[in-house]
């Protein structure tokens, strides 16, 4: 299959931009940079044929996982060593810039994400199986179960049935790594109608207090020596911050989320509140429509077609910010000759030198380097963030990449996927502003 040929139209033909930022794609980067250019007084469009990958990561923000002790610093570091990296492409004040208003942006939403009291360090949280994971931010239900300074017993609660997280796996993980864990199994109210229910179905169920009083009441009995207690991440979805509240009361001991297989509901509840807010700005955000191809006139886009039904429609804009994902998101596209594209722009991506794509991949699945292709696939950026052609130089004048589609690391293995997404936001759009000038 061949690689969309940006559609090449007369500039004179079409009239002023009625949008100053088009955002493609809605996952972390696309939402973020949406939301730090409305911020910034401008008027966004945001485009996506769906959401990103917060629905199926756990909801925290990993900046990097392998520090030790200060975060910041430790990123710091990498990035002047590697420049290449998305890190050292989007600069230090990126990097901080971005945290710290992700943050205030959570907290304006009523969704906030939490450090560790001692912050610049990471925190140690519950993955669905019992494994420990270093994260710098997260939602407070996920982060009220940090595991850095955890001195009594922990009591996971699991549902009779449910066939998305299982406690006493969990907590037999945990112990072998000398937690002390327990788990308990309690009963839905109905199990033949709500054994196989999404996460996301069970949450809204959580929103109900008679719901939360029904849970609690089989809990708090066996959680009075408990140093905190443990749910899976599916504690209200409108209503998450009574939701973990009430139940902390009820049963007497600090409540705290673990996440659980797809979708994941912190993810969902982010998205959820984003939007709203975005809407609520007055930005335009059009989830399930996708772009087609890029209106390009030299070298600038003047627009995208985006597909509607039976037909096609252009929007235009000033500048445009490309979050599509990578090879996982559709924002980077392969075949099985081991050709590898960009779709929407045709913008040249950086592979692996191979002779088949078998060389792609090691013989290991779960290999810790990561496979060739994850890590060598994506889109070669300058510092302002414009992807490059063969001879370094910007293909298009007001087109900016963002997030995993970029070239430069593993966003499976290098445990700072989310951080990247948020620095490249943000200087994705401090660039097309001109606010960083």
């Amino acid at each position: 299959m061949p690689a969309a040929k940006p559609e090449r139209h007369s500039v004179a033909s079409h009239p002023a931009a009625e949008t100053d930022v088009i955002v493609i794609g809605a996952g972390l980067a696309g939402l973020m940079a949406a939301v730090f250019a409305v911020e910034a007084g401008a008027r966004v469009r945001l485009i996506a044929q769906g959401w990103g990958q917060q629905l199926v990561t756990p909801g925290w923000i990993s900046v990097c996982d392998r520090a030790e002790d200060d975060v910041i610093a430790e990123v710091r570091g990498y990035a002047a060593l590697h420049p290449e990296h998305p890190y050292g492409r989007a600069g230090d004040d990126a990097m901080v810039n971005g945290l710290e208003r992700f943050r205030a942006a959570t907290e304006a939403v009523g969704l906030p994400y939490e450090l560790r009291r001692k912050d610049g360090h990471n925190m140690r949280l519950m993955t669905l199986l019992g494994g420990i994971q270093r994260v710098m931010l997260a939602p407070r239900g996920l982060a009220a179960g940090d595991l850095t300074d955890v001195r009594g017993p922990i009591l996971l609660v699991g549902f009779a049935g449910w066939r998305d997280f299982f406690a006493d796996l969990a907590a037999a993980n945990l112990r072998r790594q000398g937690i002390d864990a327990r788990a308990l199994a309690i009963q839905l109210p109905d199990p033949d109608r709500y054994w196989d229910l999404w996460p996301g179905d069970l949450a809204r169920h959580f929103d109900s207090a008679l719901f939360r009083e029904a849970m609690a009441r089989q809990v708090a009995p066996h959680a009075r020596d408990a140093e905190r207690v443990g749910f899976p991440a599916v504690l209200g979805m409108d209503d998450h911050p009574r939701a973990l509240d009430d139940l902390s009361g009820q049963i007497g001991r600090p409540v705290f989320e673990i996440p659980t297989l797809p979708e994941s509901v912190p993810g969902v509840r982010l998205s959820n509140r984003l939007r709203r807010w975005l809407l609520r700005q007055g930005a335009r955000v059009q989830i399930g429509h996708p772009v087609v191809r890029g209106v390009v006139e030299g070298r600038r886009c003047v627009g995208v077609e985006v597909q509607s039904l039976g037909h096609t429609t252009l929007f235009r804009a000033d500048h445009v910010i490309l979050a599509t994902g990578g090879l996982y998101g559709g924002g980077i596209e392969t075949d099985e000759s081991g050709r590898v594209w960009e779709p929407l722009f045709g913008l040249p991506v950086l592979a692996p030198e191979v002779t088949s794509r078998a060389e792609w991949y090691y013989d290991d699945l779960l290999i810790e380097r990561g496979h060739p292709i994850h890590r060598q696939a994506g889109l070669r950026v300058n510092t302002r963030l414009q992807p490059l052609d063969e001879s370094g130089e910007p293909v298009l004048e007001n087109v900016y990449a963002a997030g995993q589609m970029l070239a430069g690391f593993n966003p499976l293995t290098d445990g700072c996927a989310e951080g990247i997404a948020l620095a490249t936001a943000y200087k994705a759009v401090q660039t097309a502003l001109g606010l960083d000038e």
